[in-house]
């Protein structure tokens, strides 16, 4: 739980230059996995839940997919006030809570939607059931994220270039020096299940899942449908 506390204070001292580096890291990719997966999800209706809203660069997008009320939900209370602050014209609802914790009744949620953040919990298969729990019947789950490849030369490649080389980027770009709150995405990358896994957690628990790689299993824009 240590290293969970330690990106909670690393997310909240990045807030104003998150978006800048991200783009940058990703090389521009971080976007189109964003729109890639609200065009794999499809229209939506209802009850939108985005998890982990963050500053709301990505809450935008989905209230235009959604025909329905969304709520933002994040830990953070600064990245709260953040969020409100640049969508407070899109009458969008935030909760502060944690995925493993959802203050949500069964089967309130027809979608939820994740970006970059379903990663940092430290339970994540905890996390799919209150998501599970959440969503009615029939309802979709989106999850783009950074990915564990299943090819083993590929993910020990990305697990160098996360370790080494974001940091380095990173701390250039924000002046942070090369200890900076970047390094710590490299614990949160090697919690990460493979990506063949990770599709059958989501598909075992939530519903039937469909998972696609981007930047050869460095990205992963995976969908899943509500069972009965």
């Amino acid at each position: 739980m240590s290293v969970w506390w330690e990106v909670e204070d690393a997310l909240e001292s990045i807030i104003e230059d998150y978006e800048r580096v991200n783009h940058v890291i990703s090389f521009f990719q971080d976007e189109k996995a964003r729109r890639k997966g609200l065009k794999m999800a499809g229209p939506q209706t209802g009850v939108g839940l985005e998890l982990g809203s963050g500053p709301g660069n990505f809450t935008p997008m989905l209230h235009e997919a959604l025909d329905g009320s969304l709520v933002c939900l994040d830990y953070s209370d600064r990245m709260l006030r953040v969020g409100w602050a640049r969508n407070r014209e899109q009458c969008v609802g935030f909760v502060r809570a944690i995925f493993e914790a959802l203050p949500f009744r069964k089967g309130i949620v027809s979608f939820a939607a994740g970006a970059y953040a379903l990663r940092d919990t430290p339970e994540k298969e905890r996390a799919l059931e209150e998501i599970s729990f959440a969503l009615r019947e029939g309802g979709n789950l989106l999850v783009v994220d950074i990915g564990r490849p299943n090819n083993w030369l590929v993910r020990n490649g990305l697990s160098l270039y996360i370790r080494f080389i974001v940091p380095a980027i990173a701390g250039i770009m924000a002046g942070y020096g090369y200890r900076n709150p970047w390094s710590l995405l490299y614990k949160t990358y090697l919690s990460l299940p493979v990506n063949r896994v990770y599709e059958g957690m989501m598909t075992e628990i939530v519903g039937r899942a469909d998972l696609d790689e981007l930047a050869l299993g460095g990205l992963i824009v995976a969908t899943a449908v509500k069972g009965k």
